[in-house]
């Protein structure tokens, strides 16, 4: 039994397998050729359809399919298993959560493994005094971040004793010609179902302020996966707080239930968290073994299973709430034992995340079982 694998997910340890191992070269696909029964792949999402161009049809083979960014939508997902051929077994290893548990998809701490790269040394001192109420840190644009600085903004909320970024970069690499916020709106959402007073957000551009290069950004150089100076700094704040409030990158979309180094910094640096994401993002989480905080702020369990407009305002009414409590308030509600016990299974979720036996470990059980059933 052989593994051709593509460096690209994290830094595995793949000789713990037992197989032979073939390193697989970017756009190289000679080695499909070699490719016998019952050998095993760990390639990158995107050469699946290659693949299943080039490779015999007749053999059975195991199949573990990374992405080296974030973003996969469900669609895409189906429409691989959907148009597989029947003697392939495939696995994603994707960073996203749905609510149709999709039979091949790997667990979520196998899933969580290559965000490890995100975060220095620097994320992993857990901090005895912290001296903020909590962090906000929006970087580049989507609508939901838009609508909330349109918000914020309107109501004279002011930010006090936190960290916080409002970013709203429109990176060019990735929304090309698209340059001012009216246009970004118009191209995510041509109705405007969120109401979003682009003329207005604009009028506040000297406020979207941010710590890392501005420049580098909107030409996509620096990326959320790279660890520099500036996420040393968000990492140290997020220990230096309480609260993470967090609005996840997300394709604007309903059923981008994408998971980042965003949500897992809060799980990291032990903060109590609150994730913006799409309808039901929360229950989601639960149902993979994540602790939430609703009832800190105020909220129902199953407060985020609503519309778009309406989940944003009760996060930022969740964000008023602390936002108007004393950092003495926080640090009592903070130091509860079912708070730190809650907190604490958070970190040795992620930590055990972060541990290339566990995601070996897991792929040693799926590749027996595969071939065994084959």
């Amino acid at each position: 039994m052989k593994l051709f694998y593509c460096n690209g997910y994290g830094d595995l340890d793949f000789s713990k397998l037992g197989l032979n191992l073939y390193d697989i070269k970017l756009n190289d696909y000679d080695y499909i050729k070699d490719i016998e029964s019952g050998d095993v792949l760990f390639i990158k999402l995107d050469d699946i359809d290659i693949l299943n161009q080039l490779v015999n049809p007749k053999l059975k083979i195991t199949i573990f399919l990374f992405i080296s960014h974030e973003y996969c939508n469900e669609h895409r997902r189906i429409d691989i298993i959907k148009n597989k051929n029947p003697n392939h077994s495939i696995w994603f290893l994707t960073s996203h959560i749905d609510f149709y548990s999709i039979d091949n998809d790997m667990s979520l701490e196998a899933k969580m493994f290559p965000f490890k790269e995100a975060f220095s040394d620097k994320a992993y001192i857990n901090s005895i005094n912290r001296n903020r109420k909590y962090n906000f840190f929006n970087r580049s644009i989507n609508l939901r971040r838009l609508k909330t600085f349109e918000i914020l903004k309107k109501k004279n909320i002011e930010l006090l004793d936190c960290y916080f970024t409002f970013g709203n970069i429109i990176k060019h690499n990735t929304f090309g010609d698209i340059d001012t916020i009216k246009d970004f709106v118009e191209f995510r959402d041509k109705k405007n179902k969120l109401g979003i007073d682009a003329d207005f957000i604009s009028k506040y551009k000297n406020e979207f302020k941010l710590y890392e290069n501005r420049e580098q950004v909107e030409l996509g150089i620096i990326q959320a996966s790279h660890s520099n100076d500036m996420y040393d700094t968000i990492n140290e704040q997020s220990l230096d707080s309480y609260v993470s409030m967090i609005i996840e990158s997300s394709g604007d979309m309903d059923d981008d239930y994408r998971l980042t180094e965003k949500t897992l910094r809060a799980w990291l640096c032990k903060n109590i968290f609150l994730t913006l994401q799409c309808k039901g993002f929360t229950k989601l989480l639960k149902q993979n073994g994540i602790e939430t905080f609703e009832d800190v702020f105020g909220l129902d369990e199953n407060w985020d299973d609503c519309e778009e407009l309406e989940r944003i305002n009760k996060f930022i009414s969740a964000l008023e709430y602390i936002n108007g409590l004393s950092i003495a308030k926080i640090a009592r509600i903070y130091n509860k034992k079912d708070i730190e016990d809650r907190i604490d299974k958070n970190y040795n979720f992620i930590m055990n995340s972060f541990n290339d036996d566990t995601i070996l470990a897991e792929l040693k059980r799926k590749i027996g079982y595969e071939n065994n059933v084959h």
